[in-house]
């Protein structure tokens, strides 16, 4: 429901900036766009942990960006931007990982186990945020142009959970008693450790093919780790670390 109100929302401030920008279009000093693109990314470490000893596959995950851009050009040249972005972000990578402090659920039995594990490891992601990134413009011509700023984010929703098998996990610490996990394995669940916002840096750069249609792509790199420090389930830090490519579609020309 939450998820619900905040699309309305943005459909209403879409509106609202496309009115103004039909009163700016002779002062031709405001821009405003709508854009549509898809996220692909990851949520990891940097550098990869040595916990991490094999990525046997990852998996992006079809994840749409909707919203709108407003440019203020102070020049022909530069300008200073921003907007609203309903973001949503996600990706599935299994691995092999080696004495990774974690907590799992078995399947049999439903007993709770903290400790180091040994063996394979699949992670699911999903999040969606409302995003307002804040940026400077510059266009090199009438075709290019290239931004570079910040963003905040605001969480509106985040799975982070998974399995893992094929392994053992050493009860505690890396040399305490061991527990074999086969079968059907065991489950995590550390979605509530999630952090509900997200700050981190923002560049990227458009296209304009015409006077109204044009294409996109941007980097955002989140500079907040994934989880809360005080309940980081794991002993590393994950970080947002996204591109976006999309078409942008000019309200005024």
């Amino acid at each position: 429901m939450k998820l619900k109100y905040n699309t309305i929302a943005l459909f209403f401030a879409f509106f609202f900036i496309s009115n103004i920008s039909a009163q700016n279009i002779d002062k031709k000093t405001l821009d405003v766009s709508f854009l549509l693109g898809f996220n692909f990314g990851a949520t990891a470490p940097i550098p990869i942990p040595a916990e991490v000893r094999e990525i046997n596959s990852y998996n992006p995950k079809i994840n749409p960006q909707i919203g709108i851009n407003v440019i203020y050009n102070l020049t022909d040249k530069w300008g200073v931007g921003t907007g609203l972005t309903l973001d949503w972000k996600g990706m599935r990578v299994t691995d092999h990982v080696k004495y990774m402090y974690t907590s799992v659920t078995l399947a049999e039995g439903g007993d709770k186990l903290t400790g180091y594990f040994v063996g394979k490891n699949k992670t699911n992601v999903d999040m969606t945020y409302l995003t307002v990134p804040v940026y400077g413009t510059y266009s090199f011509n009438e075709k290019w142009q290239v931004k570079l700023g910040i963003y905040a984010a605001k969480t509106l929703s985040s799975t982070f959970d998974g399995s893992v098998n094929d392994g053992y996990i050493r009860i505690d610490t890396p040399t305490g008693q061991k527990q074999e996990i086969t079968g059907d394995g065991a489950t995590f669940d550390f979605s509530k450790d999630t952090r509900d916002y997200d700050f981190g840096l923002l560049g990227g750069g458009e296209f304009r093919l015409t006077n109204r249609l044009g294409f996109y792509g941007n980097v955002a790199w989140g500079l907040m780790p994934y989880f809360y420090s005080g309940s980081n389930p794991i002993k590393f830090k994950l970080h947002n670390i996204y591109g976006t490519i999309g078409i942008t579609y000019r309200l005024n020309k």
